[in-house]
């Protein structure tokens, strides 16, 4: 494996070596590129000739010249930039940007951080815009994500703005800044009929070729009308290497248990999870534009956009003991002055695998409609309304296997099934930034058919819909006594009504039918339901006292000894053999329940247990329904016109905001659609109806100077605010439990360990913001610019932990353990400066690169630091890009580098041994390139390459050589021709 250090060396000096050579050329080149000869002329970043005519470097000088033009900061990137560069997202068309960074999953781009900061508003035509992926999970440990832009494609938008520093009339919702995604304007056409598109094939390290593809038609039936319209469709396949185990709480540190009676201290997560992760996506955009001029002061413009996104995920992963099933550590293990594990060899009562298939589907539209009316006089105006919905919904299905002895219920007493294997004994080894070695000392009883058991299954999933609704009305003023000064007052009001009701559900199997009671009959907290039953687990009511009208035959509390089963019959590699796969996981081979089976959860379930009746409950804890309603009045002031050396602006926005949240929480005393906490639903909620208000009042002033012709001076200062996580604001107190294996009275009880929930209180993200930059413009296509930025965030919502005692099945009825909620805690500052410069010599060759150095600080605190950063804010980040166009060739490389950046902390343990760690995503850096050749002027062929060094992801908990998470980088390939004709 290369190290990760070693990849990154590659890769910066690969992107170094290019510029300079990419640079150096111009001194050797004898005849300017054709492409060069003539700057373009200025147009709007939206207009579609940019992607079907004018080559890169005029949608660099277009996106220039809207920095140039804009009386805010900005930064902008045309529809060029998206249709011609290996991006396959709006996400990753956005990495480039001075000040922006992304977070990356699954081989996508993800989340865009402005200025390290994730607390952004995306708009679409400065207007409310749904993404599908506003909240959702992901993966076995049912990870919580949020504002992901991976299911926008980029070849539906005609360019994208980011605003730095806002003026009144911007949205608002940005607490890093502003993302506006620019549809096309179909009258901007230059031809009669538009006829354009890409067709391409992607493959990703070893999968198959998979289509991509997209088309552009458009039509002009007169100068006032004006039809566009864009479909998009990419099919893409990506395998990744995964170390997981974070979703884990029950991590330890004191007192491991050493062969032989001694013991260690040593950072132990419950299990680490070695995964094999295979992903496929489907996505089909649509957009459309109408434009129509109704006289010559009056327009109407209508747009739609849709997006559906299908992901299919699949997993298979083996469960290495640390911290769970008397994991006892061997004599001489290597462990540094810090208590982190480096090499050493372990031996527990189980080795387990897990397969996993999740079936989602984003789908979402947006449909704005505007109508502006300016007849050249003092007054103008525009009225906009826009609807968005958005709909996630996803299945997922779970099974578990053993590969080590196991005791199951046989029908009268206990019993060995067929694996009655050794304990599992395995060694493991770290190089710092790796992914972890674990090698088996015997790999055999991983792949013996009869020593493969399958456990336990699980079927649950999510559904959530969005609606935003929005109405807006904005008037321009042109004064008479102003004319002098280039005087223009603006006000507007907006009213918008945006809801969301998520519901997390699984499904429970009816055991009424095998000879469970309903403890609800006796006084318990328990019903008939559960979840497809592990088999060392039998009837819940052995828990009732003997003599127990229809009680089965059991020992007292023989759910875990000599009950009978509730479900059989049991299913082996070697009694099923179709029913299991061989893959190699971390280096081993294995045999899992084949994942392929698992697509349609639900029919799967019935195909193994056609006598057990199920049913679909919805986890209140876990769902939440929001409505916000917000009415926003603005007024601004602008001095300065474009034959002016100034501009200046200055106005106030004031929203008030009303939120509605319905959720609820675990009551005092629960009790469960299910026979236990850990395998049900709770079924008798405390529901919670919380109504809020607040008025924000966001003022903001800006102005911009010029010094000379080519040189401008840039200051502003805002009042910003940013929507709470709605997972925070939403969801209710969750709790975690581990069957404990450890000898004495609660043996074989399930114990509660940690818990998380939201915080319905929560208050906005609020801050002040100062810019200052300074941008001087060489020619029509270079720049370099300096800025410096400051940011103070008056309350940074952070997760507080704090110890809670909570019922479980213990003999004391309740553990005490750790809860962690998300609160308004202190608030934190971020400064640094941007810099950037960009230039395109006139022999074709050309570059642009910036560096953005951010310092953040709080007065957040765990067991190890003090005045932590600010969570997602990278210190230190450049990008370099270096390009070629002329004589029909073009040839692209691109690096995009980021600083590694504090995530949060994570708590852990109970009793004595609790803990509080942060979380740091490591450095990375991704290498990108491209060439292309047009084979005649409306032909062009291409190939792109994405994460050309491959380089993986990963996490650490605390210290650099303690990994908390990791996921390997495939290389991505992108084959295929573009197309345009003008008729």
């Amino acid at each position: 494996m290369i190290s990760k250090t070693y990849a990154t060396r590659s890769a910066l000096m690969a992107a170094a070596s290019s510029v300079v050579l990419l640079g150096a050329g111009q001194a050797f080149a004898q005849t300017p590129a054709s492409a060069a000869a003539a700057p373009a002329a200025a147009q709007e970043p939206s207009q579609v000739e940019e992607v079907i005519v004018t080559g890169f470097r005029a949608s660099l000088q277009s996106a220039l010249n809207a920095k140039k033009n804009s009386n805010l900061i900005i930064e902008s990137v045309t529809a060029e930039d998206m249709g011609k560069f290996p991006d396959q997202n709006i996400a990753e068309s956005l990495q480039r940007l001075p000040g922006v960074q992304i977070d990356r999953e699954n081989g996508q781009g993800t989340k865009v951080r402005i200025r390290g900061l994730d607390q952004n508003v995306t708009v679409l035509n400065n207007d409310i815009f749904v993404s599908g992926l506003e909240l959702f999970r992901l993966g076995e440990g049912k990870s919580k994500q949020t504002n992901s832009l991976e299911g926008i494609p980029s070849e539906l938008i005609g360019g994208v703005d980011v605003y730095k520093s806002p003026d009144a009339s911007l949205l608002e919702g940005g607490l890093g800044g502003v993302v506006n995604l620019k549809t096309r304007n179909a009258r901007s056409l230059r031809d009669d009929v538009t006829i354009a598109g890409d067709l391409r094939a992607n493959k990703a390290g070893d999968t198959d070729w998979n289509p991509t593809g997209s088309l552009v038609l458009g039509y002009k039936f007169s100068d006032r009308f004006a039809v566009l319209g864009t479909i998009s469709y990419d099919k893409t396949e990506i395998h990744t290497d995964v170390l997981g185990g974070e979703n884990r709480g029950g991590w330890a540190y004191n007192d491991r248990p050493v062969a032989g009676g001694a013991t260690l201290d040593v950072w132990s997560p419950e299990y680490r999870y070695a995964t094999y992760r295979d992903q496929e996506r489907k996505r089909l955009g649509a957009s459309l534009n109408l434009d129509f001029a109704l006289t010559d002061s009056l327009q109407l413009t209508g747009d739609w956009f849709h997006s559906d996104l299908k992901i299919k995920t699949s997993e298979a992963s083996i469960k290495f003991p640390f911290a769970n099933e008397n994991a006892t550590y061997a004599a001489g293990a290597s462990v540094d002055g810090d208590g982190v594990l480096q090499s050493g060899t372990l031996t527990a009562n189980s080795a387990e695998g897990t397969s996993y298939f999740q079936n989602a589907e984003a789908k979402t539209d947006n449909f704005q409609v505007a109508l502006n009316w300016d007849n050249g006089g003092r007054l103008s105006g525009s009225v906009r309304a826009a609807y968005s919905t958005a709909d996630y919904t996803s299945e997922s299905a779970n099974n578990d296997v053993r590969y080590t002895q196991y005791t199951v219920r046989n029908g009268t007493s206990a019993g060995l099934v067929p694996n009655a294997t050794a304990p599992a004994t395995f060694t493991y080894s770290y190089a710092n930034g790796d992914n972890p070695k674990f090698t088996p000392a015997n790999p055999a009883q991983f792949t013996t058919p009869s020593s493969v058991f399958a456990k336990s299954h699980w079927v649950f999933g999510e559904d959530t819909q969005i609606d935003n609704t929005s109405i807006r009305g904005d008037l321009k003023f042109r004064p008479e006594f102003g004319e002098s000064g280039n005087l223009v007052l603006t006000a507007g009001v907006r009213y918008a009504e945006r809801k969301i009701d998520s519901e997390f559900w699984q499904l429970l199997a009816d055991y009424s039918g095998k000879g469970e009671l309903n403890g609800r009959s006796f006084g318990q907290d328990w019903t008939p339901y559960g979840y497809f039953q592990d088999g060392a687990i039998g009837f819940k009511s052995c828990e009732l006292p003997v003599g127990t009208p229809g009680r089965p035959t059991c020992s007292a509390g023989g759910r875990f000894g000599d009950s009978p089963a509730l479900i059989t019959p049991y299913q082996t590699a070697a009694t099923n053999p179709e029913r299991f796969e061989t893959l190699t996981v971390g280096g081993i081979n294995a045999l899992f329940q084949k994942r392929s089976q698992m697509s349609n959860p639900t029919a799967w379930l019935s195909g193994l247990y056609s006598s057990t009746p199920f049913k679909k409950f919805v986890d209140p804890i876990q769902s939440f329904r929001i409505k916000e309603k917000t009415t926003t009045g603005y007024g601004m002031v602008d001095l300065g016109g474009r034959e002016d050396r100034y501009h200046v602006n200055a106005g106030v926005r004031v929203v008030r905001t009303e939120l509605n949240i319905d959720s609820s929480d675990t009551p005092a005393s629960p009790w469960y659609w299910g026979t236990d906490s850990w395998n049900g639903v709770i079924a008798n909620p405390d529901s919670i109806k919380t109504t809020r208000e607040y008025t924000d009042v966001l003022p903001s002033a800006s102005a911009v100077f010029d010094v000379n012709d080519s040189d401008k001076v840039r200051v502003s200062a805002a009042r910003v605010v940013s929507r709470q996580d709605l997972f925070q604001l939403g969801q209710g107190a969750s709790y975690n439990y581990t069957r404990s294996t450890t000898p004495g009275p609660n043996e074989n009880r399930f114990l509660y360990t940690n818990g998380s929930g939201g915080n319905t209180e929560l208050d906005p993200y609020r801050a002040s913001q100062f810019d200052i930059a300074y941008e001087r413009y060489i020619g029509a296509s270079g720049i370099i610019s300096g800025a410096f930025f400051y940011k103070s965030v008056d309350s940074f919502i952070q997760d507080e932990t704090a110890p809670r005692t909570v019922a479980d099945g213990s003999v004391e009825g309740a553990t005490l353990g750790i809860f962690t909620q998300p609160i308004n805690g202190e608030g934190g500052t971020i400064k640094g400066i941007e810099l950037a410069a960009q230039y395109a010599f006139e022999n074709g060759f050309g570059f642009n690169a910036n560096y953005t150095y951010s310092d953040s600080e709080t007065d957040k605190s765990n067991d190890y630091d003090n005045n932590l950063p600010i969570p997602g804010v990278a210190k230190n980040a450049f990008n370099l890009q270096g390009y070629y166009e002329g004589h029909g060739f073009e040839a692209r490389v691109s690096y995009a580098w980021r600083d590694k950046s504090y995530q949060g902390d994570f708590a852990f343990g109970s009793g004595a041994d609790r803990h509080n760690l942060g979380t740091w995503e490591r450095a990375y850096g991704q290498l990108d390139a491209q060439i292309g050749y047009a084979v005649t002027p409306a032909i062009k062929v291409v190939l792109e390459g994405i994460n050309l060094t491959e380089e993986p992801t990963g996490r650490y908990l605390q210290w650099e050589n303690l990994p908390f998470r990791y996921a390997t980088g495939d290389r991505r390939i992108v084959l295929g021709a573009r197309f345009k004709l003008g008729l």
